[in-house]
């Protein structure tokens, strides 16, 4: 592709079709999925009254509800939600370290809101581009709730 052709797509970039905004959604939600339950686990080792089963309770009902809120635009696109969690819940229980848990974390919820933010100029629902806006933004805040911690 040339690179004035290059530019104008990225200028004027074509509409995601149904079968391709069905997957992005079904990918989304099973990292967020995956992201909720690894959260719940980690947030299950911290006393109750810490800074950190504050901080990672708090990131993980952003997790747990925005699983809801896809599936939510999924069934309205008529498409079939999946029930699988993504390999990050997996790979995130084999890690030790508090530290190495919050940059693992953190790397989730970049990957997430890269792949948003990506995508969002080629959703042609509003509705599903508004919500897939505040998720994006909800990421880049849990990222900066959980560099606090790194802190």
């Amino acid at each position: 592709m040339s690179a004035p052709l290059t530019a104008q797509r990225a200028l004027d970039p074509q509409p995601m079709e149904r079968e391709e905004y069905g997957c992005l959604l079904n990918t989304l939600l099973e990292a967020e999925r995956a992201g909720a339950k690894l959260l719940a686990a980690y947030a299950d080792e911290l006393p109750l009254d810490s800074r950190g089963w504050t901080v990672l309770s708090a990131v993980q009902r952003d997790e747990a509800r925005n699983c809801a809120v896809l599936i939510h635009l999924l069934l309205g696109a008529d498409l079939t939600p999946t029930t699988a969690v993504g390999d990050f819940y997996r790979k995130g229980l084999a890690i030790v370290g508090w530290r190495d848990r919050l940059e693992f974390l953190n790397r989730g919820q970049a990957w997430v809101a890269k792949s948003i933010a990506t995508a969002l100029p080629r959703i042609s629902e509003i509705g599903g581009r508004t919500v897939l806006q505040t998720m994006l933004d909800s990421h880049i805040a849990n990222i900066g709730s959980c560099e606090r911690l790194l802190a």
